[in-house]
């Protein structure tokens, strides 16, 4: 399986207009399964996704595991297309600083649009309600709302935007990606992996078991089977991705502002909680 090489600075993207200090609700209700996602829209395609940022806490200093999953979401509507990432990680609630997620293990590639989400993992549940209450995601506090870039999954119901579940604010959840395009080094590549040659301007332009190459605008593969992958699974674009992990909605019933989550003023330090490579692998 070749690999990429990356010699560029982060652009950060976001939608929220949360700025340090400033007043924020974290969001309860959520239930094992569910999930907050946010919609990016980077400078060109074929970036590379480096590592996302987030708000999370709420009250609470409990350590838990999340599941960060990254979507290609080029078609624009409710639920996302194919899964491009999949990562546990654990994270320790704090209202005082960013959380930061450096996704190191592999190198994932991203359209123009895409979307990250962020998962509660199986067995987050609080009695008597089972809802994973605290730490959980933060919303800004501005009474604004992207509704085409916030997005939520329930269980049962599936993708649907958080505005319609009643919500306002943006999630506080950031994407940064690389400034320019990653190819592959030269030679790099193998029996089952490499530029197949065919032109494309997206996946749809690909055979079957390919996906786009937009730095290049090629088609090409990674992987034909999970071994391919070092411990990960080949998904059917043959791309490499991490094992499966919980995806995921906030109840509707949290209702909007600070009804279903902790308002608070969050002064947000300097230094970041930096997550160093404590993902694992369902």
């Amino acid at each position: 399986m070749w690999s990429f090489s990356v010699a560029h600075a982060d652009v950060e993207l976001k939608n929220d207009g949360f700025v340090s200090g400033g007043q924020v609700a974290f969001q309860g209700g959520f239930v094992s399964g569910e999930s907050a996602a946010s919609r990016f829209v980077a400078p060109a395609a074929g970036r590379q996704i480096t590592r996302v940022q987030l708000l999370y806490g709420g009250g609470s200093t409990a350590t838990r595991t999340i599941t960060l999953k990254v979507y290609d979401d080029t078609g624009g509507t409710n639920a996302p297309g194919a899964e491009l990432y999949t990562g546990d990680y654990q994270l320790t609630g704090s209202d005082s600083a960013m959380q930061e997620i450096t996704i190191s293990d592999m190198t994932v590639i991203v359209p123009a649009q895409f979307r990250v989400g962020i998962g509660f993992a199986d067995g987050c549940v609080t009695p008597p309600d089972n809802k994973c209450g605290s730490p959980s995601v933060a919303r800004d506090n501005d009474l604004t709302i992207d509704q085409n870039k916030n997005f939520i999954f329930g269980v049962p119901g599936g993708w649907i935007k958080s505005s319609t579940a009643g919500l306002t604010g943006d999630w506080v959840i950031r994407a940064f990606v690389s400034d320019g395009g990653v190819v592959p080094p030269d030679g790099a590549g193998g029996p089952d992996a490499g530029i197949t040659g065919g032109a494309c301007n997206g996946n749809g332009e690909c055979p079957t078991g390919q996906f786009c190459n937009l730095d290049v605008h090629a088609c090409t593969f990674e992987c034909r089977i999970d071994d391919d992958c070092g411990g990960g699974t080949c998904n059917s674009l043959g791309q490499c991705v991490g094992g499966s992990g919980g995806g995921g909605c906030c109840r509707t019933d949290q209702g909007n502002g600070a009804t279903g989550g902790a308002l608070l003023g969050v002064g947000v330090l300097g230094a970041l909680l930096v997550l160093r490579r404590r993902k694992t692998l369902a």
